[in-house]
């Protein structure tokens, strides 16, 4: 089914518009005088963020950042933080799936009820598929006037992985809807073609 195709497609596609700073240096300048420090590691937070962009400069690299605020606990921030760059990069991509196919979904006679199943389902999966995959890189912390912590984590992403991840979700989702097999062949011959996703240039 051709409108089938395009929900595939759109998910090996949608990576988040996520990129190193060109000037870590300036990045770090600008996290100092914001109150932020490194936070769990021996290196500095100029080392941290050279090692960070220079992961981020290898091909398929991608970023994802996830923050917790008003936190008492160090280790509970760190966590919460962790989560929700698991939620930041599910919420990415689900965005663009439902705006790019929610409309050719439709076209093709399929109820908004059998949309909305097909994609709650597929964010749900994806969020524990993703959570696997991505890397620590370092954590930022600093302290509100209140003595509650800020925390803002720092991880990175291979897109070969990813798009594993993605299609992994995908497919289980599907399962779970009639359009399984149309969703799981569109699935299966995008990869036999070798697709490359797109990437967004840095800021």
């Amino acid at each position: 089914m051709k409108k089938i195709a395009i929900i595939a497609l759109a998910v090996l596609m949608a990576m988040p518009a996520f990129a190193g700073a060109k000037d870590y240096r300036k990045k770090v300048r600008e996290y100092k005088r914001a109150g932020w420090e490194i936070y769990g590691s021996s290196q500095t937070m100029e080392s941290a963020f050279r090692l960070h962009c220079e992961a981020l400069g290898k091909e398929g690299v991608y970023e994802v950042t996830g923050e917790a605020s008003g936190v008492k606990s160090l280790s509970v921030g760190r966590q919460v933080a962790s989560n929700n760059a698991c939620i930041n990069y599910v919420q990415q991509v689900g965005r663009f799936l439902r705006g790019r196919v929610a409309s050719d979904f439709h076209a093709d006679g399929e109820s908004e009820d059998e949309f909305n199943h097909f994609y709650a389902a597929y964010e749900t999966l994806l969020q524990k598929e993703i959570d696997g995959e991505l890397r620590p890189s370092f954590t930022l912390v600093r302290t509100g006037k209140d003595g509650r912590y800020e925390m803002m984590s720092f991880f990175l992403v291979d897109e070969d992985s990813a798009s594993k991840a993605r299609i992994k979700a995908l497919e289980t989702a599907a399962r779970e809807s009639r359009l399984a097999q149309d969703i799981a062949d569109s699935v299966r011959e995008s990869i036999d073609k070798g697709f490359v996703p797109e990437e967004t240039s840095a800021e």
